[in-house]
């Protein structure tokens, strides 16, 4: 049966691994010969305004754009960017010319009330590409009066979300653990389903990974330059190992990029690590390392560590502790057997040099992590599991969603 199936997505811009995955879905769903509908802030085009590259990727998905006002650089309004923004979206979506879909997707916090005030009787799933939204918030870099007014926005919008949702999506035991944490067992009054992430691992099996000794270690970081993801611990931590066989490429871009440039100069690592900035195609940053260096602080389903391992890299990360790292690495990794979880930042440490003393480990990791991957991390088992749901969703009556201001 052609379905109707509506994704409201913040963007569409491959900027950010939520991105790329709002990206990824739409297309497969389409693909499926679902009927798809979209709405969200641009096209995906990187330079903006070019069609082009949709109709190259989707085909004749439906595309809404609305409006994102820039509130930053209006004066006294940038305190209030979240809510005014809110306040936009809400009527940007209720007089934008949509159809009643079969079911919806709700991915962005802006879009959800006001779709679901429009169409109280369409059941919708909320995937929700953050750990928390408190915690993504508080990454943000904001301050004073426009972190607290942010912060609490997007709490009611999520508190929202997860009581009038037909059904909560999470991508792993430990993101749904975290929203039960922060907002109490009781606040989550729809079902959850888990629901792994899709990951496109190479058609052709990766080089075996022999390493000569003779070589440096060849170590990767890819990610937004940006606090939680890192990078300065990383090359703080490989400042004490200069005397050491090994190189670094950072694979990204972000507001932290001059800070780590001058970093990598004052800790005299110029001849061992080069920014490579923003990559469109990362797999051959995965090909040619031995390594992935991803002591993310924040993570919900880090697309970053499971394309890596798709591609037979495995990856170094710290364990989850529910404080200052709060991420699902030990759901995805087992230590010693599809990759390396140290303990915390001063194991991090010693367990790197001890790669780069020893790299042999690394070659039984990299077989094991890339069949991790393609045994529980593919695109055809997350969309099944999307359709058994739609399918089982739609055969029961719809529960009208009551939306009060």
């Amino acid at each position: 049966m052609r379905r109707h199936i509506r994704v409201l997505a913040g963007s569409l811009k491959p900027t950010a691994g939520s991105h790329i995955y709002n990206r990824e879905l739409i297309r497969r769903l389409a693909a499926r010969g679902n009927r798809v509908s979209v709405v969200s802030f641009d096209d995906g085009s990187e330079s903006g305004g070019n069609a082009d590259w949709r109709d190259q990727h989707w085909g004749d998905v439906e595309l809404t754009c609305l409006p994102r006002r820039d509130w930053n650089a209006i004066p006294a309004a940038w305190r209030f960017a979240s809510t005014l923004q809110g306040l936009q979206s809400r009527r940007d979506i209720t007089s934008a010319t949509l159809d009643e879909p079969d079911v919806v997707i709700g991915t962005e916090h802006l879009f959800l009330k006001a779709h679901a005030r429009r169409f109280p009787r369409t059941p919708w799933l909320y995937l929700a590409h953050s750990l928390v939204i408190a915690h993504e918030i508080d990454s943000y870099g904001m301050t004073g009066l426009q972190h607290r007014l942010a912060r609490n926005f997007y709490i009611k919008q999520q508190q929202w979300a997860l009581r009038h949702s037909s059904t909560i999506v999470r991508f792993n035991q430990s993101a749904t653990n975290a929203l039960m944490e922060f907002y109490g067992a009781e606040a989550l009054r729809a079902p959850v389903l888990i629901n792994p992430t899709g990951i496109d691992s190479p058609e052709t099996p990766s080089r075996e990974r022999y390493h000569n000794p003779e070589d440096p270690l060849r170590l990767l970081f890819v990610g937004r330059l940006v606090a939680s993801k890192n990078l300065k611990f990383v090359l703080h931590s490989l400042a004490d190992l200069r005397a050491t066989n090994w190189t670094l490429d950072v694979v990204g871009d972000g507001p932290e990029l001059e800070d780590c440039r001058q970093l990598v100069k004052q800790l005299q690592l110029c001849s061992q690590v080069t920014l490579q900035g923003h990559q469109t195609n990362t797999s051959q940053w995965y090909e040619n390392a031995d390594l992935l260096l991803f002591p993310s602080k924040l993570e919900n389903m880090p697309l970053v560590l499971l394309e890596s391992m798709a591609h037979g890299t495995p990856a170094l990360v710290i364990r989850e502790d529910g404080d200052q790292y709060r991420v699902p690495f030990s759901e995805v990794i087992e230590d010693n057997v599809t990759g390396l979880i140290a303990d915390n930042e001063e194991d991090f440490s010693k367990r790197l040099a001890d790669v780069i003393a020893s790299p042999v480990q690394l070659s039984d990791l990299s077989a094991n992590a890339q069949a991790q991957v393609r045994e529980h991390y593919t695109w055809d088992q997350h969309l099944d599991c999307f359709d058994r749901h739609i399918d089982k969703l739609l055969g029961q009556p719809s529960r009208p969603v009551v939306v009060h201001a």
